[in-house]
Order: structure tokens, then sequence, then C-alpha cells
């Protein structure tokens, strides 16, 4: 059972996702525990990831959480293999590993040249 003064203090929730500064290159982050039991305490990159972003971070030794939760709390969720290869229900956000540069995220709007469609037409 949590003391009632733990409760008070945390908001209710221990797991809850929270932004900080990184001791130690200072970029903000993503903190919070992992799971419900026996959770790790878990720093994850603000900018969510794609696929491909995913893909390197676990090249790179880093895990991936899935940020799941409403608008009032969200928690990270470690994702293991077999929530790699369904498709994605939640932002998904790589470790934080200091000095090292973002990783792929999904673009914001497909540039004009890949959205016009190709003809046979010569164009003179």
């Amino acid at each position: 059972m949590i003391p009632a003064w733990l409760l008070a203090r945390t908001g209710g929730n221990l797991r809850a996702a929270s932004i900080s500064l990184c001791a130690r290159c200072s970029k903000p982050i993503l903190r919070g525990l992992d799971d419900e039991r026996a959770a790790l305490p878990a720093r994850v990159d603000i900018t969510p990831v794609d696929e491909f972003g995913e893909a390197l971070a676990l090249i790179q030794g880093r895990m991936t959480y899935d940020l799941i939760g409403g608008a009032q709390k969200k928690e990270l969720e470690l994702r293991y293999e077999w929530h790699i290869n369904k498709p994605r229900r939640y932002p998904v956000h790589a470790a934080h590993k200091c000095w090292t540069p973002p990783l792929a995220t999904a673009p914001s709007q497909v540039p004009a040249i890949l959205t016009e469609a190709e003809t046979d037409d010569i164009p003179f």
C-alpha cells in the first residue's frame, strides 16, 4: 500500500511520465517508470520516432517505449518484439542517449516532388 502523503506528492500516479532535463547533456527528456511491477526508470527523447528511427534505435542498443494514456496522464510502456511487428497504436519514443543526433521521425509533409504523378509524356 502506498502512503497517502506519497500519493499526494506524486499526483496519485507513480508511473506518470514527466518532462525534465537530462542531468548530463541538459536536453529535454521524458522520464517515468516502464512497468507496473519491478519497474525500471526510463528516460526517452521527447520526439517520437517512425519505424526507421525505431530500427536505428534498436541497432544502437536503445530500448523503445510506447507513450500511452489520455490527455491527463501519459505512461511509458516498454516495447517488446511482439509489439514491433504489429501496427502502432501509440507514439513510440527511443531511450535517451546523450550527445547523439535525433533519430528519424515521420515527415510532417510529403515533399511536392514525391506527390506529382509521373507520366510517360515527353516534357518537350
